[in-house]
């Protein structure tokens, strides 16, 4: 009867830890594409020419938007 209680409790302790890893994975999952949208609206928002830097302690990011005199390039 010990046995089976032990095996229980581990299998339940697995699942535990199973389940935790998923959610945290999950929820750095979602971290990174809210700072991702983020990091595109800010982009949207800056005109032709502009440079975004932007740089936290996890990432530095450098985004040239286009350049002034390619705004209506290909359009004549």
């Amino acid at each position: 009867m010990t046995m089976i209680v032990a095996g229980v409790t581990s299998l339940l302790g697995l699942f535990a830890r199973l389940a935790y890893r998923a959610t945290r994975d999950r929820a750095e999952v979602r971290r990174v594409e809210l700072a991702q949208y983020g990091l595109s609206e800010r982009v949207r928002s800056l005109p032709p020419g502009s440079t975004l830097l932007e740089k936290t302690p996890e990432r530095s990011v450098e985004i040239l938007i286009g350049s002034a005199d390619s705004a209506g390039a290909g359009r004549q």
